[in-house]
């Protein structure tokens, strides 16, 4: 017949939701083995048991999201599977060499030695670039006030890093996200110590 069966909906539902099933209960198990960073002990034996395990956050308890972990891109999620933190640099260092491209000339050097009409060319792109950063910088004010994050940083980082750096804020958590799950895991605690009595 030649025909080529497409995939149904309801599969990719169910399929997703038996996903986030099973991804729900491995974050359970692993809820209760997760061990401080600084607690050297049980950093060896875990070490001893899985020696890659230190790459591996999910063995961890979580720690404070600082402005070193906003500047490296930790906790977000990868990017056409593609750490965030490598692209975000790879993306500055581009548009630096854009830049350098596009506004400086010096006879001899290839990247700073190009025709006036490329050099042109490059200078509205990065005008475009940067106008659309920009407007994102200025969304990125009240997403990161959702989240409680400092403004100043994420201002300076979507405007220089553009969209990844704006994808890494929307996805941190944001205060009231915070305070249910929060409020969930008291009532679990709570209805855990209840059990554990009787």
């Amino acid at each position: 017949d030649g025909a080529i069966p497409l995939p149904d909906i309801k599969d990719t539902l169910r399929r997703k939701e038996m996903e986030a099933e099973m991804a729900r209960i491995e974050e359970e198990e692993t809820a209760t083995k997760k061990i401080d960073r600084k607690d050297r002990k049980a950093l060896l034996k875990l070490l001893e048991q899985q020696p890659y395990a230190d790459a591996d956050d999910s063995f961890f308890e979580e720690e404070e999201y600082t402005t070193v972990s906003a500047l490296l891109g930790e906790r977000a999620k990868p990017f056409l599977g593609i750490p965030t933190g490598p692209l975000q640099v790879g993306h500055f260092i581009g548009a630096l060499v854009i830049v350098l491209m596009a506004f400086i000339e010096y006879p001899g050097f290839p990247l700073t030695n190009l025709p006036s009409p490329l050099r042109g060319a490059l200078q509205g792109g990065l005008g475009t670039v940067y106008a659309i950063n920009a407007v994102l910088a200025v969304l990125a004010v009240f997403k990161a006030g959702e989240r409680g994050q400092p403004a100043p940083l994420w201002i300076a980082k979507v405007f220089s890093v553009g969209g990844l750096a704006y994808d890494q804020l929307t996805q941190l958590p944001t205060l009231e996200q915070i305070e249910k799950a929060k409020a969930q895991k008291g009532k679990r605690a709570l209805r855990n110590k209840t059990k554990n009595k009787y």
